[in-house]
């Protein structure tokens, strides 16, 4: 009697662990872009920022900077040639601990933006200072056209 009721306990929970089903599904990257972070305004911060596209569909701007301490440091998605200058076309998440990383789908605007369109954006990308020094930019980089 014991060994039957044990071999029933392990059926059961044999067929309790089989009859879960794995709920998360392995994103994968389907492609990607660096982008080399200059140093400005004798900083010495550069680093990268990688533009992902995943099999979900989901775009990401991962940003990794160098040269930097745990301070945060805004960062942003600009309109035009870095030399230009140009007003903010997407708001990205702080450096905070020299990384930073955003899920991007829209512009500021409201208007939806993918992977493609970030690779053909007249763009370029600026690393702040701080949040009370935004009109400092320690890195910079051109992105899109702009490359």
């Amino acid at each position: 009697m014991k060994k039957s009721s044990s071999l029933l306990l392990v059926l059961a929970f044999a067929l309790i662990l089989g009859s879960c089903k794995k709920d998360s599904v392995d994103t994968v990257i389907l492609q990607s872009k660096v982008y080399q972070l200059n140093a400005m305004a004798g900083s010495n911060i550069t680093g990268t920022a990688t533009f992902t596209e995943d099999s979900e569909g989901k775009t990401t701007v991962l940003i990794e900077l160098e040269g930097t301490n745990t301070t945060e440091h805004p960062a942003f998605i600009r309109y035009n040639d870095a030399s230009e200058g140009g007003p903010v076309a997407i708001t990205l998440n702080e450096c905070t601990c020299s990384v930073s990383e955003t899920v991007v789908s829209k512009l500021d605007g409201g208007a939806s933006i993918n992977y493609d369109g970030l690779l053909k954006l007249d763009g370029h990308i600026t690393i702040h200072e701080s949040p009370e020094d935004l009109e400092t930019i320690v890195s910079v980089a051109n992105i899109g056209s702009n490359e």
